[in-house]
């Protein structure tokens, strides 16, 4: 009896992101979510012997240190995705003709880095749309992998969202369609033929990385879904594992998870992926959808 599959996803948000999440003013400089936090990732997916699915944010790719890193990294085995050009989080409420202008444009600057096509898509903040959805089949991705089935995560960052818009410091997140945060992980095609990979949740808690390396919730929702005979996705951002002191200390404030030691953090993730590699064989996004019908 074969294995079941897992796979292991980053999204390569910076942390320019992260400051437009929390309503923080852009900074210039170093960004060590896209050095020391990949760089991390990379290592541990080397000593665990997975081939990870990188979502990379294009307009990153314009800096030679930063597509170094991710041609080493497509080298190495990895699967190169696409989370969009610019990361807009409203990227899904764009008109159709400007969805597939960046869409191509993210697709071919990872072509000019890897000299391969990505197939693969996740939106930014997990919010789609039908025009996203259509234009994703249009251009020529065959994977969406957007959704993330946590009706409480809908909830919470709805709240989140609606609090902040009351401040001098809105977010730049959308709230998003309730939609998109239910159903029940499965592997299923749109009326285009894309097919949706969704990420992983269990218990209506999302099983990514922030919970993962933060919280007991954690160790729960891994042994839950480690059970279960379909796919896994285990969702993960560079933030996971990057080093408190190497960020401004009003996104520390802000950032639960940041306020953990590292080392604490890649200790938690680490037991977690020994528990997953006993039982499942890793395979990139792309691989598994290869597997469905």
């Amino acid at each position: 009896m074969s294995q079941a599959l897992a796979s292991l996803s980053i999204d390569l948000d910076g942390i320019r992101h992260y400051r437009a999440i929390h309503g923080l003013p852009p900074r210039s400089g170093p960004d060590p979510f896209l050095t020391e936090g990949l760089d991390r990732f990379l290592e541990l997916c080397e000593r665990f012997a997975i081939p990870a699915t990188l979502f990379v944010v294009t307009e990153d790719l314009a800096d030679d240190d930063f597509a170094r890193r991710i041609r080493k990294a497509a080298k190495a085995g990895h699967e190169i995705a696409s989370h969009s050009h610019r990361h807009d989080y409203d990227f899904s409420q764009h008109s159709p003709a400007e969805i597939q202008a960046e869409l191509h444009r993210s697709r071919e600057a990872i072509r000019r880095v890897t000299r391969k096509l990505p197939r693969g898509f996740r939106a930014p903040g997990y919010n789609l749309s039908p025009a996203l959805v259509d234009a994703l089949a249009k251009v020529g991705f065959t994977y969406d992998s957007s959704m993330l089935p946590s009706p409480l995560y809908w909830a919470a960052r709805a709240a989140v969202i609606s609090g902040k818009s009351l401040t001098d410091r809105p977010s730049a997140s959308l709230i998003g369609r309730p939609n998109d945060f239910i159903g029940d992980g499965r592997p299923h095609r749109f009326d285009n033929g894309l097919l949706e990979l969704p990420m992983t949740g269990a218990l209506g808690i999302p099983w990514i990385g922030s919970l993962v390396v933060t919280s007991p919730l954690g160790s729960l929702i891994t042994r839950t879904v480690a059970t279960r005979t379909e796919p896994i996705d285990l969702e993960l951002h560079p933030i996971d594992l990057t080093s408190s002191d190497q960020v401004e200390a009003e996104l520390v404030a802000v950032r639960r998870d940041l306020q953990v030691p590292v080392a604490r953090r890649q200790r938690r993730l680490e037991k977690t992926l020994q528990k997953l590699v006993r039982n499942r064989r890793f395979r990139t996004l792309s691989d598994v959808a290869e597997t469905c019908p």
